[in-house]
């Protein structure tokens, strides 16, 4: 049996699995034959699906390229289109996240005791911005308020 017939073999096995509910095991049939090389753009496409639903966004997003530059070697097809849309909506997703952690709030829920008092962080473990701004209008306002009493 040739490598390609042992890939399409082992896809047809993890779809089984996948329609079981089995999807760990339909998992490591498709990476047993990404580790292979495998060529089909079927098994990059089931991986990205996979992962995607573990949460693993950078993972998926990997097997959806894979899978999006085996299909554009073969020309347009309607697979082709639904890969490049799922590559920018797992894109959109990734910088989503990242914007999402660099815009935390000063106070998150999680600085506060169950009391419902707020607890101090450790030193430097809290990222304030916007403080010299303030500090510099009251600092000129306090100028401007004694420069007009004098």
């Amino acid at each position: 049996m040739g490598q390609r017939a042992v890939w399409f073999t082992r896809n047809e096995q993890a779809e089984a699995l996948e329609r079981a509910g089995r999807r760990a095991e339909a998992l490591a049939l498709y990476e047993a034959n990404a580790r292979e090389g495998c060529d089909l753009s079927f098994t990059y496409e089931r991986l990205g699906v996979l992962y995607e639903e573990q949460g693993k966004l950078e993972q998926a997003l990997e097997a959806f390229e894979t899978a999006r530059r085996i299909e554009q070697k073969r020309g347009p097809s309607k697979r082709l289109v639904r890969l490049v849309r799922r590559v920018e909506a797992l894109q959109r997703r990734l910088q989503d996240r990242e914007h999402e952690k660099r815009a935390r709030p000063l106070f998150s829920k999680a600085s506060y005791s169950s009391s419902g008092r707020p607890q101090r962080a450790a030193a430097g473990t809290q990222r304030r911005t916007g403080c010299l701004g303030i500090w510099l209008l009251g600092a000129i306002g306090l100028g401007g308020l004694l420069g007009w009493l004098m």
